[in-house]
């Protein structure tokens, strides 16, 4: 999927938002993205135009849900100063706003485990990741890029799958399950553990939504 304009990019937006309401009952399909192009009157050409197939719907609502995440992120009143903080209140407000979607969530994992969405999944989840870092205002370029964004592959994947597979747990067992994941790689306020040893560990936490593809730090 090429960056749309700005303009393709509020249509596109529309689109995934009008999908959630179909992706419970036809998955990210595109039955279920004619029926939100319907029900949005949008044209047929134009929404095949915006989201071609399952991995364009994915790929798209994986990265409004991101930008979703840094406008709540932001309007938080403080808005956390502290690196752990606004680790924690970033992967928190992600999962506040996914919740009326939780189906929509396990649907997209579950195509992005499959084989020929490694590639996709790799990039989905080093995007949200780099993201988050970026919202503490990190811009280290030395090895330290890849160890951060490595380890918390590992808490984010691992917080997210906790989240989908306990649909019944509250608010503050996940923050609890992710307070957790936080200390185990002493993210708190910096990655302290040996940079080897943290990237393996954010990598194998990360599993099926990893694969084994190497992250790139964009240029």
């Amino acid at each position: 999927m090429t960056s749309p304009n700005t303009a393709d990019l509020e249509k596109r937006d529309a689109l995934v938002e009008a999908m959630l309401a179909h992706v419970p009952f036809d998955g990210w399909s595109m039955a279920a993205r004619d029926a939100a192009a319907e029900d949005i009157k949008m044209d047929t050409a134009d929404a095949m135009r915006l989201i071609a197939d399952d991995a364009d719907a994915i790929d798209a609502y994986t990265d409004l849900s991101d930008r979703q995440m840094a406008r709540a992120l932001d309007a938080l009143d403080p808005r956390p100063e502290k690196i752990s903080a606004i680790i924690r209140a970033a992967v928190l407000c992600r999962l506040e706003n996914a919740e009326p979607h939780r189906e929509a969530v396990a649907q997209a994992l579950k195509l992005l485990a499959r084989p020929q969405h490694a590639q996709l999944a790799a990039k989905t989840l080093y995007r949200t990741i780099d993201r988050i870092w970026r919202l503490t205002g990190d811009r280290a370029v030395d090895f330290s890029f890849y160890t951060k964004r490595a380890t918390l592959a590992g808490v984010y994947s691992a917080t997210l799958l906790y989240w989908v597979a306990n649909p019944n747990a509250d608010r503050a067992r996940t923050e609890a399950f992710l307070d957790a994941r936080l200390r185990e790689v002493a993210m708190i306020p910096k990655v302290t553990a040996p940079a080897k040893k943290a990237a393996e560990m954010g990598l194998k936490m990360a599993g099926k939504l990893m694969g084994r593809m190497p992250m790139r730090r964009p240029g």
